[in-house]
């Protein structure tokens, strides 16, 4: 399969992940990004930052060594804006806002939960949304969010989500609300990076739209982004 690149440079390239995708060679044996853009660039890349397995959209990889080290410190000092949309079973009472929470990863069953700030191995997680449109399908609510990341913990967006009450469509671990018989892929999507490289004078700003179900529920505002 050919990969739509988004952007590329003499020392990174961002890719559009498809959905169900593996960023990286895992257990499984599937077919993984990392893998699939190296082929298909004639060249080994590095691996940056990761996304979860159902998540699609911009993923950024290192064209050398040296690059990938100066990329993944930025990435983890915050120095990238980085974007999501998610579309949530449910609706959120403010329409924008800032959670902050407290999350703790078992390790054992690979799930993470929001816990108190005493808990020993808690780590403070904090995310700020904005509802862009509302709809109902199926007589259920259903919320358009943008998600801007201030901090990256494991499965972050799709536990505060379900744990404020609105979990994201198709997430088959963290929502309990939706059945989940036909639902198709997951609707949490990266869809803007922007940041400034050290070796360019100017920043940069890279966008991916989802379009799939239920996405496609609000292609009037998406269109507008």
């Amino acid at each position: 399969m050919d990969l739509r690149i988004l952007f590329e440079n003499g020392d990174m390239v961002a890719v559009e992940k498809p959905q169900g995708m593996p960023a990286q060679p895992d257990r499984t044996g599937d077919a993984d990004l990392l893998s699939l853009l190296s082929a298909q660039m004639k060249q080994e890349l590095g691996l940056v930052h990761r996304l979860d397995r159902p998540v699609g959209g911009i993923m950024v990889f290192a064209k050398t060594k040296q690059a990938e080290a100066a990329l993944s410190k930025m990435m983890q000092a915050g120095g990238w804006r980085k974007s999501y949309l998610a579309v949530l079973w449910g609706t959120l009472e403010e329409k924008s806002g800032t959670w902050t929470d407290y999350l703790f990863k078992n390790a054992r069953t690979n799930l993470s939960e929001v816990v108190s700030a005493s808990r020993k191995g808690a780590k403070k997680a904090i995310l700020h949304y904005q509802v862009l449109a509302e709809t109902i399908w199926n007589e259920q609510p259903l919320s358009l969010v943008e998600i801007t990341l201030e901090t990256g913990r494991h499965h972050q967006i799709r536990v505060q989500t379900s744990h404020h009450g609105a979990p994201i469509w198709g997430d088959r671990k963290y929502n309990t609300l939706q059945p989940m018989r036909g639902v198709g892929n997951m609707a949490l999507w990266s869809w803007k990076l922007e940041g400034k490289w050290e070796k360019q004078k100017e920043g940069f700003s890279i966008r991916s739209l989802p379009s799939d179900m239920p996405f496609s529920l609000f292609s009037e505002k998406l269109g507008e982004l």
